[in-house]
């Protein structure tokens, strides 16, 4: 029979897990306070969270939750970088690994689906969610920009004729 303490933590990682549409785990192996604070400091600039998560726990909500082949994710000391954004999460874990060399990401989670290293390092490459909403605000915007300039064009020629005939009338009268 599980404690009253770790059905409180199962709770609270399972409300994280479903809060959160992404997560990526990270080796946490020879951390120092220091790491952590910075690791978890990175996280909150892109919206996420970065928390150790006790393994049992961890895979047995993971299991709940039907994501099969996650249980290879959490093992030995990990840390769960969890929030919406899953580029964002794959930027923060692996530059962190880039500039600290420790914490490589093992895997993570995103929308349910497992992924691995490789295709945290693939998403970490990807731009992050305001910048591909810009792009796509641009090409929406483009031809409405366009037809813009072209009636603006029509329009100003229109105008400069009729300056042109008022102009020759009044020379004539």
């Amino acid at each position: 029979m599980p404690s009253l303490l770790n059905e409180l933590i199962y709770k609270e990682v399972r409300k994280a897990f479903e809060e959160s549409p992404a997560s990526v785990f990270i080796d946490y192996q020879g951390f120092t306070q220091e790491d952590s604070v910075v690791l978890r400091s990175k996280a909150k600039e892109v919206g996420a969270t970065a928390r150790v998560v006790k393994n049992s726990i961890a895979k047995l909500v993971l299991k709940d939750l039907g994501i099969e082949g996650a249980e290879a994710l959490v093992k030995g000391q990990t840390i769960a970088i969890m929030g919406e954004d899953p580029v964002g999460n794959a930027k923060v874990a692996v530059d962190f690994a880039k500039e600290n060399k420790k914490g490589e990401a093992l895997g993570g989670v995103v929308d349910g689906a497992v992924v691995d290293a490789e295709q945290v390092k693939a998403l970490s490459k990807l731009p992050s969610k305001e910048v591909l909403v810009g792009m796509f605000v641009n090409v929406v915007a483009s031809p409405l920009r366009g037809l813009v300039t072209v009636l603006n064009g029509n329009l100003q020629g229109l105008a400069v004729a009729l300056n042109a005939i008022k102009e020759k009338k009044e020379q004539a009268a």
